[in-house]
């Protein structure tokens, strides 16, 4: 397992590099990092890429955001910072966990074995699709989402799920039981993956189950709108895919 350390306050980065070692010793830091600009350079010129980043938010020139930002990268981290204000944004990376500063070798093995845990999952999903793949000749469709509840993971089937519905600039999935979780795919992304026997986008902010549609009715200009459960949640389906709709639920 290899590891960057994205961290401006060397006494933290040597505690945290000793924490790495007593929980595995075979893990190996690859790299020390104390700002954005030495973080850029480094992941344009290294070819041998983390499997896991634990990164500070306050760095000597600007916050590990930045850095990301700047190299587009889609690797786990876990957060380890002073400030609790910037779990929001951790939480819309691939965060697998935020630690709050100061922290103890519990704090960062709940983290790792949490980490280990999801990608462990991870891989036994893409060896179930891939075997999925070969047998049927086409990619299967989504059946489960991994989501984050505050700052923790949690599984989804798609069998749970009632709705989804974008709300300020996230994507939520609405439980028919009740309560509900950001998930990371935008509703364009989700009508891609999702099994079109069991979900229909209603309109450009709504992905349907056919187990949530309690009931629906005419609505002015040729339009309708639905009623969702669990909380009978209106919806409207927009004119012109009034026809489509009608033909998914009489199939």
């Amino acid at each position: 397992m290899k590891i960057l350390i994205i961290e401006d306050e060397r006494r933290t980065a040597d505690l945290i590099a000793r924490f790495i070692k007593q929980y595995n010793n075979s893990f190996s830091v690859i790299g020390v990092i104390d700002s954005v600009e030495k973080g850029v350079n480094w992941f344009i010129h290294k070819t041998e890429m983390p499997d896991l980043i634990l990164a500070d938010i306050q760095l000597t020139d600007g916050s590990s955001f930045d850095l990301f930002d700047q190299v587009n990268l889609e690797l786990p981290v876990i957060f380890i910072t002073a400030y609790n204000e910037f779990a929001l944004n951790a939480f819309r990376l691939n965060s697998i966990d935020y630690l709050l500063k100061p922290f103890n070798f519990s704090d960062l093995k709940k983290a790792f074995d949490k980490f280990i845990k999801t990608k462990d999952a991870y891989l036994r999903a893409n060896l179930t699709e891939y075997n999925q793949i070969i047998s049927t000749g086409h990619k299967p469709f989504k059946r489960r989402f991994l989501v984050r509840s505050g700052i923790h993971y949690k599984y989804l089937s798609t069998d749970e799920i009632a709705y989804f519905f974008a709300e300020e600039g996230l994507v939520f999935a609405r439980l028919l039981k009740g309560g509900r979780s950001i998930v990371e795919n935008n509703i364009t992304e989700l009508n891609g993956v999702l099994d079109p026997e069991q979900f229909f986008q209603v309109n450009r902010n709504t992905i349907a189950s056919i187990k949530a549609i309690n009931k629906f009715s005419g609505y002015f200009n040729r339009r309708l709108i639905l009623q969702l459960l669990p909380d009978n949640y209106e919806v409207i389906v927009s004119r012109e895919r009034v026809h489509v709709f009608k033909e998914w639920l009489n199939k």
